[in-house]
């Protein structure tokens, strides 16, 4: 009592709500899939005259089961509700009750009940005629499969009327590309659209990164945009990138818009940021008070609508003003309306009071960095029609020097600090000239491939985007000259008096992993611990620099290290300091994605939708399965977890979303339930097919050893499912 009773105290209101909202939801959702699947079984059975013993949702393990008996059937809810059964008469999916079966389906041969029946060896049996057994090939085909022809059915249903009500998804809008990846070097830029991948049109965001998963590597995917900067569709050929076992991408960050997000922790903005240390300009605090519009700072639900001088009206307007002007404090204004009072509802939108413009003074965010650089890697992507490309900059290229400045602290540049330094120069409109180490195989018929220097004049551009989520696995992207490049693990050198000199740093020294260590919020709680391995190659150490920008003060970085001196490694300890005259310029907000709804405008249209809606999970589940252990990873599958953790999150937002969610669960059960694998519905049938061929069952030993095979498979591909839940779980 005292442990429950810590949990609700553990809990705020509004979450404790929100779960009596949304479990109830999920457990109505995935019982009715198990429910229609189990229903078809039965309504078949009985329509053929079988007998239908018990009828199950969820397993009762030792019995333990709430359940009534109606007529000749059982029904009844088990305590392990991982599935479900429909028990006929005569049928059980364990071969070795064969023979128990058949014997207590077995009936004097001069019953009026009795049905002649032909063993494995021929034999034959007289057994009841409303026995699963007693009916022929055809008809216990029809049983069998009616479980998955009813979830097929259903998949149909809930999509129909979820297009009815109206299906909330996020279009598939750019809001920022990866550096390097396929839709970077592209020049996707933010607020473009692909409207068409393959031959989907209007692709959701969860659709595009289906096809683009799913799609062809080799040859690549084409594809539609609408260009943002002219609203002309230009046609591409995206060729999706994958790495050390990760799933194809091609590297777009989803739609996000320009209403800060309120998430009761935040507040639209990220703790000891700029944005959360804005100070109000204008109205004053005394009127915002009179007019009860909260406090004097940014809060979730604010809309940015100026920046400066200029309008803003969406997230590229908005990133393009951050990315030009990272080193000066910026007069935001978002609009606001004023909360309505407890217990009061607007009935309309010409109800709602009209919103206050608020202004408030962000200052910039001084780059922070660890008193030391490692060494560049060389340039592993070449955005098209960049300054780069003009320029005659190739990939491979190693930057030695720029204006005559080599990489390191006493260069006055260094990998992580490469793209602000650039950002200057574009604005102060000059060229640069960079020295390059290229290996000679980049010339026709070069035949010698030692390196060689070439000095390399480019003018950059004024970057529009900001990279704001850098992943430390990721290339880091230096926008004005359109070139993405890595920095490696070793340390180059160090800067007099920094935190590294002071952690004993050395050059030379290896960087074998890194430990992002976050503190404590306000509210006393930190992220889990971020690890970074330096072993595998897609790790950056420019993007761990880049990855504790805006981290609270505290931010530790614990660096595992392989030196000269000591080849077992020791570990060392960092914390990060400010880099004067270099910026970041992300400003800290939190923004709402994008949402869109799509509704049916007729009942014709809600079958169209709908039909197309179940096609479409239908064949993905089979492409996935085709590319399963190749192209997608065995660690994508999921197990009970994560069903349910999806099953949460789509009932969070509405019944038509958790309705669209059912209609994929009821595909994949649908499509996975007919694969011929013994125990399952499809393996049944493969028996029943060869039943139908030869006249009599199979032998009863084939049929044992590849039912224990299946069922050796099924609970080791089980444990390996839950095992990835609960790794994914230790993980967040």
């Amino acid at each position: 009592m005292m442990a429950f009773s810590f949990l609700i105290a553990a809990l705020d209101w509004e979450t404790l709500l929100w779960w009596l909202k949304v479990v109830p939801m999920v457990a109505l959702g995935l019982g009715a899939v198990i429910f229609v699947h189990e229903l078809g079984h039965f309504l078949v059975a009985k329509a053929c005259g079988v007998k239908c013993e018990k009828f199950m949702i969820g397993f009762d393990i030792g019995g333990y089961k709430i359940a009534r008996q109606w007529g000749e059937t059982l029904y009844g809810i088990g305590i392990m509700p991982l599935g479900g059964y429909v028990k006929m008469l005569g049928q059980d999916d364990d071969p070795a009750h064969i023979a128990e079966q058949m014997k207590k389906s077995q009936v004097d041969s001069r019953s009026s009940d009795a049905v002649p029946i032909r063993g494995p060896s021929g034999e034959t049996y007289y057994v009841d005629r409303r026995s699963y057994l007693a009916k022929n090939v055809p008809q216990r085909m029809a049983i069998i499969s009616a479980g998955v022809i009813m979830n097929i059915i259903f998949a149909f249903i809930f999509a129909v009327v979820a297009y009815g009500m109206g299906v909330k998804y996020q279009p598939s809008i750019v809001s920022e590309t990866i550096p390097g990846s396929p839709a970077w070097q592209a020049g996707l830029e933010p607020g473009d659209e692909i409207v068409k991948i393959g031959e989907r049109a209007n692709p959701t965001y969860i659709q595009l990164k289906g096809s683009v998963t799913l799609g062809d590597i080799e040859n690549g995917i084409p594809c539609e945009v609408l260009r943002a900067s002219n609203r002309q569709i230009e046609s591409l050929r995206l060729k999706p990138r994958q790495e050390h076992g990760e799933l194809a991408m091609i590297g777009i960050i989803s739609a996000q818009s320009i209403v800060l997000h309120d998430d009761k922790r935040h507040q639209g903005t990220l703790p000891n940021s700029p944005a959360a240390k804005a100070t109000l300009v204008a109205p004053s605090s005394d009127e915002l008070a009179a007019q009860k519009l909260g406090p004097p700072r940014f809060q979730g639900g604010d809309k940015i609508v100026q920046i400066g001088e200029v309008p803003i009206a969406d997230y590229r307007d908005l990133v393009a003003e951050f990315a030009q002007h990272p080193g000066e404090p910026l007069q935001v204004v978002v609009e606001r309306s004023p909360a309505p009072k407890s217990g009061e509802k607007h009935a309309s939108a010409d109800a709602k009071p009209a919103a206050t413009r608020l202004t408030f003074e962000v200052p910039p965010y001084e780059f922070r960095d660890f008193g030391f650089s490692t060494k560049i890697g060389p340039i592993v992507a070449i955005q098209a029609d960049s300054p780069a490309a003009a320029a005659g900059l190739k990939l491979g290229d190693v930057i030695e020097s720029i204006d005559g400045q080599p990489a390191g602290q006493q260069g006055g540049w260094t990998p992580s600090t490469l793209p602000d330094l650039m950002r200057q120069a574009a604005q102060q409109n000059r060229e640069v000239e960079i020295v390059v180490t290229r290996s000679g195989s980049h010339e026709k018929n070069e035949k010698s491939s030692e390196p060689e220097r070439a000095t390399i004049r480019v003018k950059p551009r004024v970057p529009r985007v900001i990279y704001s989520g850098l992943d430390p696995n990721h290339t880091c992207g230096a926008e004005a000259l359109g070139i993405a490049y890595r920095a490696t693990n070793e340390i180059d050198s160090i800067a007099p008096g920094g935190p590294a000199e002071r952690a004993q740093l050395l050059p030379g020294d290896k960087i074998a992993q890194a430990n992002i260590v976050w503190p404590k919020d306000e509210n006393g709680k930190a992220d889990k611990p971020l690890t970074v391995d330096f072993t595998k190659p897609t790790a950056n150490w420019a993007g761990v620099v880049a990855a504790v920008q805006l981290a609270l003060p505290g931010t530790k970085v614990e660096l595992t290290l392989a030196s000269k001196a000591n080849d077992k490694g020791r570990v060392v300890t960092v914390e990060s300091e400010p880099v004067s005259k270099v910026y970041f310029p992300a400003r800290g907000f939190i923004y709402d994605p994008v949402f869109r709804t799509r509704m049916a405008n007729s009942f014709t249209e809600q079958l169209s939708l709908g039909l197309d809606e179940t096609v479409d999970n239908l064949l993905l589940v089979v492409r996935f399965l085709r590319k399963l252990g190749t192209q997608v990873p065995a660690t994508m599958l999921g197990g009970p977890g994560t069903i349910a953790a999806a099953a949460g999150g789509a009932a969070s937002q509405g019944i038509s979303s958790l309705l669209i969610f059912l209609t994929m669960l009821s595909a994949n059960l649908a499509v996975v339930n007919f694969l011929p694998i013994p125990l399952l519905d499809g393996g049944h049938m493969v028996f029943l097919a060869y039943e139908g061929l030869r006249g009599r069952p199979a032998n009863e030993r084939v049929v044992v050893a590849l039912h224990t095979a299946g069922f050796v498979f099924l609970i080791g591909l089980m444990l390996f499912v839950i095992g990835l839940d609960i790794h994914r779980w230790l993980l967040t």
